[in-house]
Order: structure tokens, then C-alpha cells, then sequence
């Protein structure tokens, strides 16, 4: 908990310190939100919405798993933000529409659609839980806006439209192609069978033949169908692949290997299913068999967990994709390869079946198996001509009322009145913006800031207490501050020091003690004249300025410089020239000495110290800084205690961390005095208790 109010009260700290700093950007971008508030342009807004259905593709069973899952519909939304269909909507925008959105040409629409996907002018989202998109435009222009929406919704929709179409197109093309082969076949089997009874004057053939051939006509029919399908599945993957560059299709080939163990077990599970089933048909078992169905039921399960695997393979994230949005193609190849063994498989059995049969016609009298051969080649061939013609009619069906799988719900509407949220929140985030870039650069000033900041930063280096608090005197010397303002914080202050000094000190007396700094105005004089002023109230107190070099402490008493403590300590003077001010005792610097740090250090300096405990109760010495000169070192080595005055916000902490060592080893050092402190911004509390008191 004590932790906690330190860490607050840092913070508070920084904030007082560099409140100037905060207020300052504060001000800047307050102003500049003001300006984008009136100046920014205003913003229309309009969106429209599309329904992305479920619906099987092909003319093929097989290839009916288009399922709109959250991954397509990400897929969906990717396709959406492209750029090849941001340039197909520019490129259909009409002349109109350009002038009116202030568009100078097509290639200046695309830039400005680019522009809007990636600064999120234009958003395109799918809706939680359903399968719409949302596509909302952000314009500065109305009309720009509308056209935009309702350009990237219905181009979107015939590029998904030319996709479908193209799929059964091709699927079309090859069927055809199937079609007047059979159809030459067809022809062929049929003028042999005609020549051969016209021959041989053969009619009809037994019906135990007959039977035989009617299953094995069924069959190779069946072969032939599962043949047809493997090759439109063949032709469906080779036309996803087409639009595949080379890194895309190596990308494919290596997710197929990588799924392959993981789905393993569930293709050796189909194959086998198939093989039993062709064993029930070739015992007798017809497909409508509970036997049968039974299995046949067992091999939909298994194929349908088989893509129920993929899905969740590439729902999982499982199957990265490093070349681009391609991952609904990759699950399209990979679900078409697993329909495709499953067919190879299922043509496999098949093949069996039929080797079994041809087996048991080999055994039928030679012109019976001929008529028979002949018989069984023109219905099969029949039957799969039947077959290629209705899915080449299915196919020109599907082709001619394609409508693809994008239905779009509503147009975007033409929005004249502008919003003001953006605005609104954009200024919002103006401000906010500068509210942290204030805090963050006050505290990086606040740390690379060296000065000390705190009293209990130099507690914590110098492992000593802090003495007292001195408030910042600005404007005034206030040497004598104490004397003339007794009523004032700074001597409340000062009286706290006193006290504390007292209670401190090992003796009954303080005796002899030394004020010093680190450096150079930091107000050691200040400390030193008011400090003694405060103990003469109570004491009979002797202030010597022992700062031979620049003493100030003279102007301050109103009195001369010399003769003084250099006059005495060199042997000029009998007796120290002490002069009594206010109730204080005051030995002035006296002359200029070329050699302070030898008559501080003489034999007569210390008897003169010794000699005046005696008289006074307190004797208080103003010394030179710490780091200036080597006076202070000497003086510290003749007196009782000693205290060192520490400028707040200015003293380096560098400085305070070179001392510590030296300091460490002085026994007589009773504490560190905090001067110059910001009272109102850096210990209010102290503030505000002193005038609560008083008051």
C-alpha cells in the first residue's frame, strides 16, 4: 500500500512539475481540433448489403460442398476489398458518374477506392451470425459515396456470376465432347449387333444369358458414369489450378501432403467400404439391398466426415497462407482430390465387378457370348448416352439461368444530409490524442531530467533524513527573511529545521554546525543566516561566514567585511571581531586571504571553536560548497555536525551520486535541508495544513 501512494504521489509530482509542458500541447491541439472541426469537409455515408447463399456448384453431385462458413465468408470479404475488383468498379463507372463525384478520369476513381479500403473510408464486413455483408462508404462527396457502394456490391456480383458460369462452362464443354464420342459408339455397337443376327440368324439369346448380360450391361454402365465423373472432377481441378501461379499450386501440393496423415485413416475406411460393397453386388445382392444400403449408408458418412475434417482443417488456421487470399481455392483443390480418390476407389470396385462378370460370360457357348458381348455393348453404350445427354441438358440449363451465389438485399440509398459523428469523433480523438503525446513527453522531459526532484530521492542515496523544507523565495535574497516575516510559512519552516537539528544532534547542545551545498547557488546562505536567526530566538547563537572566497553574508548583517574571521585566524587580531545584530551573533569573512584552506585548517581555528563553544549555545558556520573548494572538507573535520543544503530541481543528481561516497564517510553528517521547493506544486499538503493552522 505504501508502494502504491509513492508511485501516485510521483505521478502527481510529474504532472506538477510539467504542467506547463501538458497545458501546452493541450492548447495546440484543442486550437487544431477546432480548425478540423470547422474546416474538415463534411462526410456522407451510405451502405447497402449483400446475401452470400448456399448453393452446390457443378452439374455433378459430387461437387456439391459450397458451404458458406465463417472462413468463406472472410474469403468472401477479402475478394470484396481486391484490387483487381476495386479496378473492375472504376472502370465501369459511367462518365456521369464520374463528373459527378468530381472524378477527372477512371484511373483517378481506382487510386481514390484504394485510398478508401486502406484508410477504412469503405468498410466490408460480414454480419455476426448470418450470411450478408455490409459494405458502408465514407465520401466527402454524396455522390461519390453512392456509386462506390452500389459499384463494388454489383460488379462483385457478376464477377461471381462469371465465375459460376465459367465452372459449367467448362464442365459443359467436356460433357459435349463425351456426348458425340458415345454418340459415335453408340452407332457402331448397334450396326454390329444388326449385322451379326442378320448373319447368323440369331433373334434372341436364353434368358439365363440374358440376365447375365442385363447385370453386367448395369455395371459397365456404372463404370462408364464413375469414368465420366472422375474426368469432369479432373477438369474442375485443372481449371481452379489454371488460376493458380506456381507458388500458389506448390502451396496447394504441400497442404495436400501435410492433411493426407491427418485424413489417412478415414480414405483406407472409404476404400474398403467400397470393396465390400462390390462384393455384396457380385454375390447377387442387388443395390437396393438392406445389406447394400446399409454399407452405402456407412461410405456417405465417411466421405462427408472426410470434408467435415478439411473444413475444420482450414477453419483452424492450420493451413497458412503466405501467397495471397487463395484459400478458398486451396479448400476447393483439396475437397475435389478427395472426391476424386473416392471415385477412383468406387471405379476400382467396379473394375472388380466386372472382371467377375466377363468371368461367368466366357463360359457360355461361343455365338451365344458373341450375341451376348454384342447385346451388352449396345445397351451399355446406350445407357451412358442417355446419361451424357441429360447432363449436357442439365448443363445448358445451369449455364443459361446462372445467377451466382450473391443476392444483393439493398441499394445503397443517395445521402445528401452529412454526419457529424465523424467529425465529432474524429475531434474527440484529436483531443484525446493530445492528451497522451502531453503526458508522454512530460515524462520523458521529467526523466531525462538530472535534477533531484524529491526528498526522498536524496534520503534514499545519502541514507540520511531530511532535515527540513524550504520553500522557493522568488524575487527576494531573504537573508534575514525569518526575522522580517515571522509569521510567514518559510519561518514555520525554518522553525521545523531548528527543532529537528536539535532533536537530532548527539549532544544537549548542537554546538558546532557546518551548512554546506554541493555546488554553487543553491542557498546555503540563505539556510544559514535565517537558521541561525531562528536558534537566536531561543539561544544565544554565533553565525560565522567562514566563505573567505565570496562572502555574502556581510551585505546581509550590514556590516564590513573586515575586519573579520581571516584577520583573526592570520594573527592581525587578538580577539575575534564578533558584532551583535538583532539578537544574533555575527563573525563576518573578513579579509582576502590567498590562502583560505590553510587558516580553516590552523591550529587557531580550532582553539577559536573550542573557545567559543564555551560562550555560545549554538554556532552555525556558512561554508563554501562541497565540490568548489576544499574548505568545506576541512571545516567538516572541527565541528559537531554538519548539514547540506540540497536545491530542489536544480542540484544534479549525478553530482548527489559523486558525494555520496565522500558523505559516506562523515559520522557528523545530521541530515540533508531541502531548499527551494515549489510548495503549492510539489507538497501541497505541506501548504495546506501550515494555512489551515494559521488560520
Amino acid at each position: 500500500m505504501r508502494e502504491d501512494r509513492v508511485e501516485l504521489e510521483h505521478y502527481i509530482g510529474v504532472f506538477r512539475r510539467r504542467w506547463w509542458i501538458i497545458s501546452s500541447v493541450m492548447v495546440l491541439t484543442l486550437v487544431f481540433s477546432i480548425i478540423y472541426y470547422i474546416k474538415a469537409p463534411p462526410v456522407y455515408e451510405t451502405s447497402t448489403t449483400m446475401l452470400i447463399r448456399q448453393k452446390p456448384v457443378g452439374i455433378f453431385g459430387t461437387t456439391n460442398y459450397q458451404v458458406v462458413s465463417g472462413n468463406e465468408m472472410v474469403n468472401h470479404t477479402l475478394l470484396l476489398k481486391s484490387q483487381s475488383l476495386m479496378k473492375m468498379v472504376a472502370e465501369n463507372l459511367p462518365d456521369s458518374a464520374l463528373a459527378l463525384s468530381g472524378l477527372s478520369s477512371r484511373e483517378e476513381a481506382f487510386r481514390r477506392i484504394l485510398s478508401d479500403i486502406y484508410s477504412g473510408r469503405i468498410q466490408i464486413e460480414p454480419l455476426r451470425n448470418s450470411n450478408i455483408i455490409k459494405i458502408t462508404v465514407q465520401e466527402s462527396n454524396p455522390f461519390m459515396a453512392y456509386y462506390f457502394a452500389n459499384g463494388i456490391a454489383q460488379n462483385y456480383q457478376k464477377f461471381d456470376i462469371q465465375n459460376k458460369k465459367l465452372q459449367v462452362s467448362a464442365l459443359k464443354e467436356f460433357v459435349e465432347a463425351q456426348l458425340k464420342k458415345m454418340e459415335k459408339v453408340l452407332k457402331e455397337s448397334e450396326e454390329k449387333l444388326k449385322e451379326y443376327k442378320k448373319k447368323h440368324l440369331t433373334l434372341e439369346i436364353s434368358s439365363e444369358t440374358s440376365a447375365l448380360v442385363e447385370k453386367l450391361t448395369d455395371f459397365e454402365a456404372e463404370y462408364q458414369r464413375l469414368f465420366v465423373e472422375k474426368e469432369a472432377l479432373k477438369k474442375r481441378l485443372n481449371l481452379i489450378q489454371s488460376r493458380m501461379d506456381n507458388q500458389q499450386k506448390k502451396l496447394l501440393e504441400t497442404t495436400w501432403e501435410s492433411i493426407l496423415p491427418l485424413i489417412e485413416d478415414l480414405r483406407s475406411s472409404l476404400a474398403e467400404l467400397e470393396n465390400e460393397r462390390s462384393r455384396l453386388l457380385i454375390q447377387g445382392f442387388s443395390k437396393d439391398d438392406p445389406k447394400v444400403l446399409s454399407i452405402q449408408k456407412r461410405i456417405d458418412n465417411t466421405r462427408k466426415a472426410l470434408k467435415d475434417k478439411v473444413s475444420e482443417l482450414f477453419s483452424s488456421d492450420e493451413t497458412p497462407d503466405p501467397v495471397g487470399n487463395i484459400q478458398e481455392l486451396l479448400k476447393q483443390s483439396i475437397l475435389l482430390k478427395i472426391d476424386l480418390a473416392s471415385l477412383e476407389a468406387k471405379e476400382g470396385a467396379y473394375r472388380k465387378i466386372l472382371k467377375k462378370y466377363r468371368a461367368k460370360l466366357e463360359s457360355i457357348p461361343d455365338r451365344e457370348i458373341e450375341l451376348a458381348r454384342l447385346e451388352r455393348e449396345r445397351k451399355a453404350n446406350e445407357k451412358i448416352y442417355m446419361m451424357l445427354l441429360e447432363k449436357s441438358e442439365e448443363a445448358r440449363i445451369t449455364e443459361a439461368s446462372e445467377i451466382g451465389d450473391v443476392i444483393l438485399l439493398d441499394q445503397a440509398p443517395l445521402v445528401k444530409t452529412p454526419l457529424k459523428l465523424p467529425k465529432t469523433k474524429k475531434t474527440i480523438f484529436f483531443i484525446f490524442l493530445g492528451l497522451i503525446i502531453s503526458l508522454g513527453l512530460a515524462f520523458i522531459v521529467d526523466y531525462f531530467d538530472p535534477s533531484i526532484k524529491s526528498d526522498e530521492e536524496v534520503s534514499a542515496i545519502l541514507k540520511v533524513p531530511a532535515l527540513g523544507l524550504i520553500p522557493r523565495m522568488d524575487g527576494e535574497d531573504g537573508f534575514l527573511y525569518v526575522m522580517e516575516h515571522p509569521d510567514s510559512h518559510v519561518a514555520e519552516a525554518f522553525r521545523t529545521l531548528r527543532t529537528n537539528i536539535v532533536l537530532s544532534s548527539p549532544k544537549e547542545k548542537p554546538g558546532v554546525i557546518l551548512i554546506t551545498s554541493l555546488t554553487t547557488g543553491e542557498g546555503k546562505s540563505f539556510v544559514s543566516s535565517n537558521l541561525a536567526y531562528s536558534f537566536s530566538l531561543s539561544k544565544k547563537t554565533l553565525l560565522i561566514d567562514a566563505d573567505m572566497r565570496k562572502p555574502r553574508l556581510y551585505q546581509a548583517m550590514n556590516v564590513e567585511r573586515s575586519p573579520g574571521l581571516s584577520d583573526y585566524l592570520s594573527g592581525e587580531l587578538k580577539k575575534p571581531p564578533i558584532v551583535k545584530v538583532d539578537g544574533l551573533y555575527f563573525l563576518p569573512s573578513g579579509s582576502f586571504s590567498p590562502s583560505p584552506v590553510e587558516l580553516l585548517d590552523s591550529e587557531r581555528m580550532r582553539k577559536l571553536l573550542i573557545d567559543l563553544k564555551e560562550i555560545y549555545d549554538v554556532i552555525i558556520l556558512d561554508s563554501p560548497p562541497l565540490f568548489s573548494v576544499a574548505d568545506a572538507v576541512v571545516l567538516s573535520a572541527r565541528v559537531d555536525s554538519m548539514a547540506l543544503v540540497i536545491s530542489h530541481g536544480e542540484t544534479p543528481r549525478p553530482l548527489l551520486l559523486r558525494a555520496k561516497d565522500q558523505l559516506s564517510s562523515q559520522n557528523n553528517l545530521l541530515g540533508f535541508i531541502m531548499n527551494k521547493i515549489n510548495i503549492q506544486r510539489e507538497y501541497r499538503y505541506y501548504h495546506y495544513y501550515h494555512r489551515e493552522y494559521t488560520s
